[in-house]
């Protein structure tokens, strides 16, 4: 093996080892227990960013798992195609204009593909073992025609109708946008306080608004019930200033009373409050904004100004009637098109005519489900549950796009009648294709194709149903529906989560999923959301070059199950650090174990130490087990770190190496069969979360042994109770105790650590029988040429001559400090040392540099002995050591 362990060598080979040989190839099989996971479909931006990483690792760490395990795991990975930032690529990168519908969409598909390419190349160096031959694509015919079917099965239920409602409009980029396509963005502004006279009286309400420019547009002033100021006020009416027009003042319960005066203007559309209000009280509509965002007729003499040149003007003349009395400097939230655009243009709700499938009247009936599918955390299901409670209309699934999957239905002329696509023809885009009959069957009336395509939820929220051959192949359907796991973060559980478990359930009559695995987000290192803004971004490609994939992937498996997790550079750092530990292990141990016939000496009785480490792992391999099975690796993985780095690496192979490079025969033989099952099984439980450095050194060890072609075709370690030994365990500690106490002699005496000790004695009471058991082994480790294990106290008298710190000092000032510090110990040693049994702790300073000593540090003592002999002692449990000069 070579010294140190290098990704950046082995990592692209075992990843081109892994595609060529088809190690992670799906066939159906019935007589394995499926497993089948509906993996995100990311947006094909052309990259991955940390949070693709961490979510997608979770997924590959899942299905490793379940392989392990004995499950036929169906793995493919999808890509989300269809969106507005490609559209505005094409638009501005390459200079094709949506005029030019067929053109525009070529490019569109030519500049996803590219994208595609690059995004695979960066899920497989993360070591992602999906099943690239079963790749799908959202643009696919394959996969528009399973869309455009779903459409259409909803049509048949009557669950899908056009009518007005507003969307988010971009005035800017002119186009509808997804919800998460936009953003809230704090800025300063004003808030207006208006008095809106009472229609018959000489009285008026007052109003606050940070948007006067919407007056025009106002259909009612509303309160909440329970105030006070206004209960007098509810039913009438008032009459609005400039414009004449005469408007309800009504009472609901979603008005926030504390927020400026109390009272609010509805207009519409300001926000998606007013929306609401609207829909629930059957108001009136007034549209005054263009799609170009500036104000129509409606607006009367502010017509063909902007938003911000109306609100001026109309807050102006507001003035000029007394009417505007206050005008409030504030810093509030302006919803703006935020997400996957520089643009950044505030954004309006337009009504456009859309395509809608009824969802509201179904929330109970989705909630249900959901309460079926196990949520991994728990209480993710709330959110999906507020979320079904809080909703006031229904999906609105049409985008006024070019680039995305087409609406499959004409629409007559005349009398609105729709005309849905022949299942066969799908699919369909009634953009450029004829209608499946000449005229509307109802009326006559000449058909026109629906010239919107479909939001991206609509397309993903079937990949459920899509990897699982719906419709398409009744053997694959039937063993894989409903999906094992649906993983996903925890933003999107309103959208992508609601509408699939939605879908499913009206489609097929099951839940989609048996499991559902939520993460949380990736945070920059200053643990506050990455933005470009902020500065806080970090790419993939900044820190797998570095450090290689499995270094990142155990980061990822560090994060808190449905929590948001920090990208820390001295994580990922402490991650290399551990391979290269493992590395050592094995580097050791390769020419003790590499050519040993393990399965002829399994069965042989161990040594103490030998049942100690085993013991340790069987009991690492049971929490492993429970933790993996409950999608949780945070808590196993910082355990299985901690194992390797200390009880193996640290102890259980130095208190062995005596016994490797012994004369006992018998010994060595028991330390290495001890070693090849430790060794064996850390590699099994490490597989899933670093797979590339598992391989090669199951393919450097084991594998001649072994035979399987591959680590990750291997069964997951089995759990064995006869091996977990209590008083072993015990005995282990107990050394492990004892040896670095000596440790710690040697080091303070400038001692190498294979240096020879001539004399030790320990005397004991309690513990006697246990170092007994262990003498050989710490003589052995310690190199220690006469070590005596006394029942009894020892006759010392003992002063103690210095405190020396057990840490690191860090910075330049401490760097100078310490020697001050010593001195200080040393005249100071006795109190320390008090001070220290007595609380653990003891603080001081020195020229201003505060110094922190704990229970750890290094008490040096002098001590007499009985007959005359000078010593130095430690003290462990009960047991005192005597190093003899």
């Amino acid at each position: 093996m070579q010294k140190t362990y290098n990704p950046k060598d082995i990592e692209p080979k075992w990843q081109k080892f892994w595609l060529n040989e088809k190690i992670y190839k799906y066939e159906l099989d019935e007589k394995r227990p499926a497993y089948a996971i509906d993996t995100p479909p990311p947006f094909t931006s052309g990259t991955l960013h940390l949070g693709h990483v961490l979510s997608h690792t979770w997924i590959d760490i899942i299905a490793r798992y379940k392989r392990m395990r004995g499950y036929n795991v169906l793995f493919p990975q999808g890509f989300d195609n269809h969106g507005l930032p490609t559209e505005l690529k094409v638009e501005k990168e390459f200079g094709i204009s949506k005029d030019e519908p067929e053109k525009f969409l070529k490019k569109c598909i030519e500049w996803t593909w590219e994208a595609i390419e690059a995004m695979r190349n960066q899920f497989i160096q993360i070591g992602y073992s999906a099943d690239w031959d079963l790749e799908y694509h959202t643009m696919d015919e394959e996969y528009k025609a399973l869309v455009q079917k779903s459409l259409l099965e909803f049509y048949k239920k009557g669950m899908l109708y056009q009518d007005k409602h507003p969307v988010y409009w971009c005035p800017r980029c002119r186009t509808s946008l997804a919800k998460a396509e936009v953003g809230y963005v704090e800025e300063d502004g004003y808030l207006y306080y208006i008095k809106l006279p009472i229609a018959g009286e000489d009285d008026y309400i007052p109003i606050a608004t940070t948007r006067p420019e919407l007056m025009p547009a106002c259909v009612a002033v509303f309160v909440h019930p329970d105030d006070e100021r206004y209960k007098d006020k509810v039913g009438k009416k008032v009459n609005l200033p400039i414009f004449e027009r005469e408007v309800p003042i009504i009472a609901d319960k979603d008005v926030d009373p504390s927020f400026g005066t109390g009272a609010v203007y509805n207009c519409t559309y300001g926000d998606e409050q007013d929306v609401v209000w609207q829909k629930r009280y059957k108001l009136p509509v007034i549209i005054t904004i263009n799609e170009d965002g500036t104000l129509n007729e409606n607006a009367g003499k502010y017509k063909g100004l902007t938003s911000e040149e109306a609100r001026d003007a109309i807050a102006k003349d507001l003035e000029e009637l007394g009417l505007l009395y206050q005008k409030k400097k504030v810093h509030h939230r302006v919803l703006r098109h935020t997400e996957r655009s520089s643009c950044k243009a505030p954004i309006e709700l337009l009504p456009k005519k859309q395509w809608f499938i009824k969802v509201k009247d179904f929330t109970e009936d989705i909630v249900k489900v959901a309460e079926q599918i196990n949520w991994y955390p728990e209480d993710m299901f709330l959110r999906l549950k507020d979320w079904a409670e809080s909703m006031d209309w229904d999906w609105v699934i049409s985008r006024q796009r070019v680039f995305g999957t087409p609406i499959p239905f004409w629409v007559c002329k005349e009398c609105g009648h729709i005309v849905p696509a022949k299942e066969e023809d799908l699919p369909v885009d009634p953009r450029f294709d004829k209608p499946p009959v000449e005229r509307c069957p109802k009326c006559g009336g000449e058909l026109e194709g629906a010239k919107d395509v479909l939001d991206c939820w609509v397309d993903s929220s079937i990949s459920p149903l899509a990897i699982t051959k719906w419709k398409r192949d009744e053997e694959w359907f039937k063993i894989n529906f409903p999906t094992a796991l649906r993983p996903q973060g925890h933003e999107i559980i309103r959208t992508w989560a609601f509408y699939t478990i939605f879908r499913s359930y009206v489609l097929t009559g099951q839940k989609p999923w048996h499991d559902i695995m939520i993460n949380g987000m990736v945070a920059g290192p200053d643990g506050r959301k990455m933005s470009k803004s902020l500065g806080n971004v970090i790419t993939p490609e900044e820190v797998i070059p570095k450090y290689g994939a499995d270094a990142v992937r155990i980061w990822t498996a560090l994060a808190p199950p449905g929590e948001d997790h920090p990208f820390k550079w001295e994580t990922v750092d402490y991650n290399y650090r551990f391979l290269q530990k493992l590395w050592n292990v094995f580097r050791f141990a390769e020419r003790h174990i590499k050519d040993f016939d393990y399965e002829k000496h399994k069965e042989i009785e161990l040594e103490p130490l030998d049942r100690w480490i085993l013991s340790r792992l069987h009991r690492l391999i049971k929490f492993a087990t429970e933790e993996m099975d409950s999608y949780r690796f945070n808590l196993f993985t910082r355990e299985l770190m901690t194992f390797i780095w200390h009880e193996v690496a640290d102890d259980y192979i130095e208190m062995i190496k005596y016994r490797l490079y012994g004369d006992d025969e018998e010994s060595k033989l028991k330390a290495k069969v001890a070693l090849h099952e430790l060794l064996y099984n850390i590699l099994l439980l490490l597989a899933p979360l670093a797979p590339h450095i598992t391989e090669e050194l199951y393919q450097e060890v084991f594998k001649h042994k072994v035979g399987a072609k591959s680590i990750h075709l291997l069964e997951w370690p089995a759990y064995r109770e006869e091996r977990v030994d209590e008083e072993a365990e015990r005995l282990g500690e107990f050394a492990s105790e004892v040896i670095g106490a000596m440790r710690r002699y040697k080091n303070s005496h400038g001692l190498s650590l294979n240096a020879k000790l001539k004399h030790v004695a320990i005397y004991t009471l309690d513990s006697y029988e246990v170092l007994k058991q262990i003498e050989k082994d710490i003589a052995g480790t310690m190199n220690i040429e006469k070590l005596e294990v006394i029942k009894g106290e020892p006759d010392l008298e003992e002063r103690i001559l210095e405190i020396k710190p057990n840490f690191k000092l860090v910075g330049p000032k401490y760097g100078k400090l310490v020697p001050k510090i010593s001195a200080y110990l040393k005249e100071n040693a006795e109190s320390v040392a008090k001070a220290l049994k007595e609380s653990g702790k003891v603080e001081f300073e020195v020229e201003g540099g505060k110094v922190e000593l704990g229970k750890e540090e290094i008490v040096i003592r002098k001590a007499v002995f009985s007959e005359g002999e000078e010593v130095k002692t430690a003290v462990v449990g009960d047991a005192v050591i005597l190093f003899f000069s």
